[in-house]
């Protein structure tokens, strides 16, 4: 918008209370009259034509069309990132299916069935989704342990035996709590699932079975809102795999 700043000491009280009210009317000031907008704030014309041109507008017509643009191409904006954001999660769910092969699923499928225990483990945001894997398996029959206590990750390791399997959930692959975890299941000999990004991370060198999904960004140190719907479409596939068996 335009720089309300701008000469902002050289108001007068009128002056200020009319800039106050466009501010916090933006939207309807494309369509208002001058009468209007002077009947509103309780001051002149003269007082509003005084402020476009403090405004560095020639008149009240001039800033009036700035605004009207300034909101057309918020609007444009805000739709345009609408549309790419879309195209995103497309491209998300779409390389993913390329990403996680049928034999891949059959495998690791087959090892979670044949696991005496079956352990999930996850960190922030990505906790979303060891809570619906969690939900899915316990739906088709398989117990398992969701350690979403960031203390228990220190403790169940101790319980965790051979037979037994553990899912790690990584968007990055490199959580230093995660890849410390790994590490001591790594060294009991049990069975380890990774689901991270296709990328080359830390926690696949642990794994032995890798699961991967598709996303454009993997650093959640700055943004941990960056989707997971990568995440949960691998996640059907795998369940729906093990339902079948």
């Amino acid at each position: 918008m335009f720089d309300i700043l701008k000469n902002y000491e050289e108001l007068t009280v009128s002056e200020k209370r009319v800039l106050s009210y466009i501010m916090e009317n933006q939207d309807q000031i494309p369509h208002i009259k001058i009468n209007d907008l002077a009947e509103a704030t309780f001051v002149s014309k003269t007082v509003i034509i005084n402020l476009a041109q403090k405004l560095d507008f020639s008149g009240f017509r001039e800033m009036k069309y700035y605004i009207s643009q300034r909101i057309i191409e918020k609007m444009s904006a805000q739709e345009t990132s609408t549309v790419l954001y879309r195209e995103i999660l497309k491209q998300s769910m779409d390389k993913t299916f390329s990403l996680v092969t049928e034999e891949q699923l059959q495998k690791t499928a087959a090892k979670i069935k044949a696991a005496k225990n079956v352990f999930i483990m996850a960190r922030g945001t990505s906790k979303a989704v060891g809570y619906y894997l969690e939900h899915l398996l316990l739906t088709i029959g398989i117990q398992c342990i969701f350690i979403k206590d960031y203390n228990l990750s220190e403790v169940f390791t101790d319980f965790v035996a051979e037979e037994d399997i553990v899912i790690f959930i990584s968007l990055s692959g490199d959580t230093k709590k995660i890849i410390n975890t790994a590490k001591k299941i790594h060294l009991k000999k049990a069975e380890i699932i990774s689901i991270t990004s296709f990328k080359t991370n830390e926690l696949t060198r642990y794994t032995t079975n890798n699961l991967f999904c598709y996303t454009d960004k993997t650093n959640t140190s700055k943004n941990d809102t960056i989707s997971r719907t990568g995440f949960f479409l691998t996640i059907d596939l795998l369940v729906d795999k093990l339902a079948n068996l």
